[in-house]
């Protein structure tokens, strides 16, 4: 085969296909002079630790959201673990999640005695499989936690028909997807909870930070009763009425005020800005529609499903298209082509139920795993247990997150991944 200047690849020598600087079309977040001076205001009166702007904050979210009830945290890892107690998760209980995310979508159960039974994922969706969930039941499940995992959202009505059947909660975790839209509903209210983080490398970013949001009352202030002393004299509950003053987890979980001050202006231009990103990301994938191996991860627009502001994203790897071309050295070849701005890693998160946090940690010194310590039987899933789940690190891959829609800019990064998917041979 004869390979022309235009279809070697970089890795052999060939030109990139990327040679001008990104400048900041992946910078993130966007802070602007109204960020800084909202910061600057609470320091300069000495309110870091005051709650005043966190409850405008909350206002703000109840707005956006459509809820009557949110609760700032200062991470999302605490939003999900009070959300979990909250929806009444306790010792030996089980909380049923996926594998493949952010180990804060449920490892925290530890902490309240519980643990995590892993169900199988969506290899197109990369979220939780609703038809692998229900076997997983039992009188000891409590809660389950689906993952709307880099901004796509989960199929969520049956789920929530599984769990209204067995009497089990919803916990949403939105951490990669704060703005999406499941069938034109916010993710985040279709559980009986949603919870999230929004640290500063979320697409809607206040520095380090969470939240949660719900339409009970009772999910709330029991929420409000584990990590938040300060507001626990105003709880309506007779059951938390005696506990003011204390919070019942030991926990003290309030956001701190640069965070609420920079999340509010973030979140007045955060649809504008979520727009534009999607933009931009269905604009690079429209121009790889019909590539060899590659599959966009991303809703049919038909289904009123939308990717918020696309955290993390990611695409779908076929290698069988590519005549067997591992993932790993396909990125090495796209990165070739890329010389700066941006780096394509094949894989997403660590698979939970393989780590040793999972199978062998003794944290809490009670003679066995920890997760397993207050189980009924051994709930480790060894390898193999998970085999679509296990599959998907040589099935997906890393893309550019791109913050501006500039059509041009982004066509170069298409042409890197079109153009080593398109002369795969070369690599073999």
């Amino acid at each position: 085969m004869t390979v022309t200047s235009e279809s070697s690849l970089a890795i052999s020598g060939g030109k990139p296909a990327v040679t001008e600087p990104p400048g900041d079309l992946f910078t993130w977040p966007i802070i602007t002079e109204a960020d800084e001076t909202a910061v600057l205001e609470v320091l300069r009166r000495g309110g870091m630790s005051g709650m005043d702007v966190t409850l405008e904050f909350e206002q703000d979210l109840k707005q956006w959201f459509g809820m009557p009830h949110v609760l700032c945290h200062n991470t999302g890892t605490a939003a999900i673990q009070a959300a979990l107690w909250a929806v009444g998760v306790r010792r030996g209980d089980e909380v049923i999640s996926q594998s493949m995310t952010y180990w804060g979508s449920s490892l925290q159960v530890f902490s309240l005695g519980a643990t995590v039974v892993f169900s199988e994922m969506d290899p197109n969706t990369l979220t939780l499989d609703p038809s692998d969930i229900e076997h997983r039941i039992t009188e000891r499940t409590k809660a389950i936690v689906p993952v709307h995992y880099c901004g796509h959202p989960t199929d969520m009505d049956p789920i929530m028909e599984i769990a209204e059947r067995h009497g089990v909660k919803v916990v949403e975790d939105v951490s990669h997807a704060q703005g999406a839209l499941y069938k034109g509903r916010l993710v985040g209210t279709i559980g009986h909870v949603g919870a999230m983080s929004i640290m500063s490398g979320k697409s809607l970013a206040c520095g380090e930070g969470g939240f949660l949001v719900t339409g009970d009352q009772e999910i709330y202030e029991r929420a409000v009763a584990w990590g938040h002393y300060s507001r626990t004299g105003k709880l309506e509950n007779p059951d938390l009425k005696p506990l003011a003053g204390m919070p019942l987890g030991g926990y003290k979980y309030r956001m701190h005020q640069l965070s609420s001050a920079v999340g509010r202006v973030q979140l007045k231009g955060y649809r504008e800005r979520m727009t534009v990103i999607q933009d931009a990301m269905n604009h690079f994938w429209d121009r790889l529609e019909g590539t060899p191996g590659l599959r966009a991860h991303r809703p049919l627009v038909a289904s009123g499903d939308t990717m918020g502001g696309w955290y993390a994203a990611h695409g779908l790897y076929r290698p069988e298209e590519l005549d067997g071309l591992p993932v790993s050295r396909y990125c090495e070849a796209v990165n070739a082509e890329i010389t700066s701005g941006f780096s394509v890693r094949g894989g997403a998160n660590p698979l939970m139920h393989l780590h040793a946090v999972l199978n062998e940690a003794d944290i809490y010194g009670d003679g066995k795993p920890t997760r397993i310590a207050f189980a009924d039987r051994d709930l480790r899933q060894p390898q193999g247990s998970l085999p679509v789940t296990e599959s998907l690190p040589e099935r997906c891959f890393s893309i550019p997150w791109f913050k501006h829609y500039r059509p041009e800019q982004i066509d170069q990064y298409a042409e890197a991944f079109r153009k080593v998917a398109e002369n795969a041979e070369q690599l073999q």
